[in-house]
């Protein structure tokens, strides 16, 4: 790009996902001359958008408020009453309940106060949505839910929408351009950027910016740092390009933080999962079958308490326990009767079978004479009780370190399989503190003039686990409100 003059542009975005495009149209919307930097090159922006499954969290009324969002609202028609309204109280109530009370309840309120307008906004500025949810007629088509819509395309068409509605409004966009930090005048205000594009470091000058590039779950140091040693050699199930950019930049002027530094939404995944996501195959290398069978570190043991609960309640969890093994990797071991239960994902991947143990450690090369006393030991612990694979059982073990305390069968019938696994990071919970108009506070909670921020950066949303569907809601409503406020005409 040539080198900006002063006030080129009313507003910087820095980032190319949802809450970026959100923030960058809402902007444009008000005749605000708007520029988007995204690091990555085109065919791989979005940050970590395409690699969702493009689902939206909202309340609503029942079918008549879906109908409006809908590409196809004659998918409803006469099933309106199959609907189930998703309300205020609910939503409250099923973030607090996974993130043990400690969402910021003045962002949590916008985000469920707004939640509705914003995606009903995003139809009308050219995004197209499907019926989400779990409820389906007998033809196999969604009936909605608490995931009210998801974008036609998944997280893929999503991001290509918001591109397409970009042009349409006319958003400036140049890929492969890197904020470096932020520029303040004389009053501490941010009026733009330093970046690094293909004709080398320049200024970037504008009266507002708005990060919204995403969590730092690509960097290694920073997982080292702040989420513990074990995530040093995590995969990225998501984009190479989400390194904290936009943390250190805001860091470094005084911004404060907020949220769970040390928290992040991750999994068991495939050993052979790439270094960094694909959004071709991230939703097929998830490994949550555990419950069913035992785990087992190098050295031929368990470490965990495999049926300590649903994996779709402890997965993340999971997944750290997995990269403190050596090497960070573990072997999920199921014999021939839960081979059923094992989830479809599992149909791709790299599988070792054997028809004994000893013969299975031989194929791990693990030490054979070990892995078998580890099973002998398992199958005499396992106490009396009837195996039920749709609830807490209680079906469990006795006087062996660990306990297995639910789903506990004998690991004794062939053929024997055993499927290679380490821990994938999706994205990462700490982030920036904002206000309700998403501007960036500093360490004393004053607002840092001209600087905005929404999506992953942003703090204080998820502690402990993630809410599935509110990562890209309240980045689309933090990003349309950040827009909005951004040129500071608001």
């Amino acid at each position: 790009m040539a080198q900006p003059t002063e006030l080129e542009y009313d507003v910087v975005v820095v980032g190319g996902g949802n809450a970026a495009m959100c923030a960058a149209l809402s902007t444009r919307e008000k005749g605000a001359r708007v520029l988007l930097i995204e690091k990555a090159p085109a065919d791989a922006r979005g940050g970590n958008c395409p690699y969702t499954g493009g689902g939206f969290r909202f309340t609503h009324n029942g079918a008549e408020d879906l109908k409006p969002l809908l590409a196809d609202p004659s998918v409803l028609d006469g099933r309106e009453e199959e609907v189930s309204p998703y309300a205020a109280q609910d939503y409250r109530k099923d973030m607090l309940e996974r993130t043990g009370g400690l969402t910021d309840p003045d962002l949590l309120d916008t985000l469920i106060t707004e939640s509705y307008p914003t995606v009903l906004w995003m139809a009308r500025e050219g995004i197209e949505f499907e019926l989400g949810g779990s409820a389906r007629d007998s033809g196999g088509r969604n009936l909605g839910g608490r995931i009210g819509v998801t974008a036609a395309g998944s997280g893929p068409g999503l991001i290509n929408m918001h591109y397409a509605a970009a042009r349409r409004h006319g958003v400036d966009v140049v890929y492969e351009t890197k904020m470096l930090k932020l520029l303040q005048d004389s009053h501490g205000a941010v009026k733009g950027a330093l970046i690094r594009d293909k004709e080398g470091v320049q200024e970037l000058h504008a009266g507002g910016v708005v990060l919204a590039c995403g969590g730092f779950e690509a960097n290694q140091e920073m997982r080292l740092k702040y989420l513990g040693g074990q995530w040093e050699r995590a995969k990225v199930r998501g984009s190479k390009y989400n390194t904290g950019d936009g943390h250190r930049a805001a860091l470094a002027i005084g911004a404060k933080t907020a949220g769970q530094w040390t928290g992040y939404h991750g999994t068991p995944i495939d050993l052979d999962a790439p270094d960094t996501g694909s959004p071709d195959s991230v939703d097929r290398l998830p490994r949550r079958s555990y419950p069913y069978g035992i785990m087992l570190n190098l050295r031929g043991q368990r470490f965990v308490d495999e049926g300590e609960d649903f994996a779709l309640n402890n997965f993340v969890e999971m997944g750290s326990k997995i990269l403190k093994q050596p090497r960070g990797i573990a072997f999920q071991v199921f014999d021939s009767k839960v081979e059923a239960l094992l989830e479809p994902r599992y149909g791709s991947a790299s599988v070792v079978t054997a028809q004994s143990i000893e013969e299975l450690a031989q194929r791990l090369e693990l030490n054979p004479p070990v892995v078998e006393k580890t099973v002998r030991e398992f199958n005499s612990s396992i106490q009396e009780g009837v195996f039920d694979s749709s609830k807490l059982d209680g079906k469990s073990t006795k006087g062996v370190t660990p306990p297995k305390s639910n789903w506990a069968q004998p690991i004794d019938t062939p053929p024997f399989s055993a499927y290679r696994v380490t821990g994938g990071i999706t994205y990462t919970f700490g982030g920036l503190k904002i206000n309700t108009r998403a501007q960036v506070l500093d360490t004393e909670d004053n607002v840092i003039p001209g600087l905005y921020a929404a999506g992953e950066i942003v703090g204080g949303f998820f502690y402990f686990d993630s809410l599935r569907a509110s990562g890209l809601m309240h980045g689309a409503v933090f990003g349309r409100i950040a827009g909005a406020n951004a040129d500071g005409t608001a």
